[in-house]
């Protein structure tokens, strides 16, 4: 076949037609720091601070930030970014709603009520800020790469690459102190997993039947591991789930309240009201900013 013929073909394939990117990516360089993310409600970003301070205002819940800290924030959270330090400095990677439900499609739901009580953590290890820094420097050069026809798969194909890493480091460290009983490590790893697929349950005692021990015995070890109780660990993985079919599907919060076992779209509403201090309208608005 001869080299035009294949260079032909190859630019019929899908990977070429997607002309806008739902990416952007700013860097450090040379002492100048990029302007930080905006709070724009239809992007969601990964920043890491490279020195100096800022202060992170996360659903009213504030956050001193500092050197080697990364942040994570999904479109339709509600942040602030304020008060930089003259010395601040800081990379980011920015995602529109689109590029968040390919990139992390099929993460559990957990990961994202994780990440909702815990947005901020610090890369105390070097190797590890090393590594979210070099996935950083790939999507920019990808990025500037104009003439790559599969630059936006390689740049979505990174950042799940990038999520993947936070999600094994929350599965590696967010659990109980290793010196516990194995056999409660592993009674938390499944409380978290049955959590997961079973999100019209919403009962702690319904749980601890499913692994055959108490409510009270289920509370004290989600409580150990999480900080959390057993209730508010299941509430907040249910405000996980209502937040992503409202962002992701066209349901009515009728149909999800359905779906999710309420007794009604008021009692839905009423309960994510509680959980968030928001209402589902304002959310949906926040959405569509």
């Amino acid at each position: 076949m001869e080299i035009v013929n294949i260079q032909r073909d190859l630019m019929e394939v899908p990977f070429a037609q997607r002309k806008e990117l739902g990416i952007k990516v700013s860097m450090y360089e040379q002492g100048i720091s990029p302007e930080l993310p905006t709070a724009d409600i239809r992007e969601g970003f990964i920043l890491i601070c490279h020195g100096g301070s800022a202060e992170f205002e996360y659903f009213h819940t504030k956050y001193n930030l500092r050197a080697r800290d990364i942040i994570i924030a999904f479109p339709g959270d509600i942040y602030s970014l304020s008060n930089a330090s003259e010395g601040f400095s800081s990379s980011w990677v920015s995602f529109d709603m689109q590029t968040m439900d390919e990139a992390l499609y099929n993460f559990p739901s957990t990961f994202f009520s994780h990440i909702a009580d815990f947005p901020v953590y610090n890369l105390t290890d070097n190797d590890e800020y090393s590594n979210r820094m070099e996935y950083l420097k790939i999507l920019a050069s990808k990025l500037a790469d104009h003439d790559n026809i599969c630059r936006y798969e390689i740049m979505l194909a990174m950042l799940r690459s990038m999520f993947m890493e936070i999600l094994n480091r929350i599965v590696r460290n967010f659990r109980i102190n290793t010196s516990e009983p194995k056999h409660r490590r592993r009674l938390l790893d499944e409380f978290v997993n049955t959590v997961s697929v079973n999100p019209d349950k919403r009962e702690v005692a319904y749980f601890a039947e499913r692994l055959c021990i108490t409510p009270k015995y289920l509370s004290a070890i989600v409580a150990d591991g999480t900080s959390f109780t057993a209730k508010e660990f299941i509430d907040r993985s249910a405000i996980s789930t209502i937040k992503q079919l409202l962002r992701t599907t066209d349901l009515s919060v009728k149909q999800i309240a359905e779906q999710l076992n309420f007794s009604g779209s008021g009692n839905l509403c009423r309960f994510f009201k509680t959980n968030t201090g928001i209402t589902i309208s304002d959310f949906k608005r926040e959405l569509k900013g």
